[in-house]
């Protein structure tokens, strides 16, 4: 997956422009691509146009809320990687974000290399679902290969 990174793709959505340009920095010095925006309106409008593999949120932010652009994102691109980021302290908070989807929550301000982890954490947690739902899959074509072959023999 190391070399997959460089062709990873961050959306980082906050309604203050310096907090998503820190952070986008130090996501493109670590070889991932990345663009910014100022409102969960525009971040949508962003995912019709152009694909990503994770989104960095601020919870709060005019219009749209984190959570609605997670709910959202979870309904149109399910197997993209979300990762909630506030300024609020509160566990409550976290808990409440996870349970809507979230795959992980930071903390702003933010410190990079946490926020850096927590995005690669996101998006491997991202590729083993990915990989176990084709893993699935192949298991249940095997499974009804195998029933045709036996259901034939039994014919015979």
């Amino acid at each position: 997956m190391g070399d997959e990174r460089t062709r990873q793709r961050v959306l980082l959505v906050d309604d203050e422009r310096p907090v998503w340009e820190i952070l986008g920095e130090k996501l493109g010095r670590s070889g991932y691509e990345w663009h910014g925006c100022s409102s969960a309106e525009a971040a949508l409008t962003c995912l019709e146009n152009e694909h990503y593999d994770a989104v960095v949120s601020d919870l709060k932010m005019p219009g749209l809320s984190g959570l609605e652009l997670l709910a959202k994102t979870r309904q149109r691109y399910p197997h993209m990687a979300f990762v909630m980021a506030t300024g609020e302290d509160d566990i409550r908070v976290a808990v409440d974000a996870m349970k809507h989807g979230a795959d992980d929550y930071l903390l702003k301000p933010f410190q990079l290399e946490v926020a850096l982890e927590s995005v690669r954490r996101a998006l491997h947690k991202k590729f083993l679902e990915a990989e176990l739902e084709t893993y699935r899959h192949q298991l249940e074509d095997m499974v009804e290969e195998r029933t045709q072959q036996l259901q034939i023999a039994m014919k015979r």
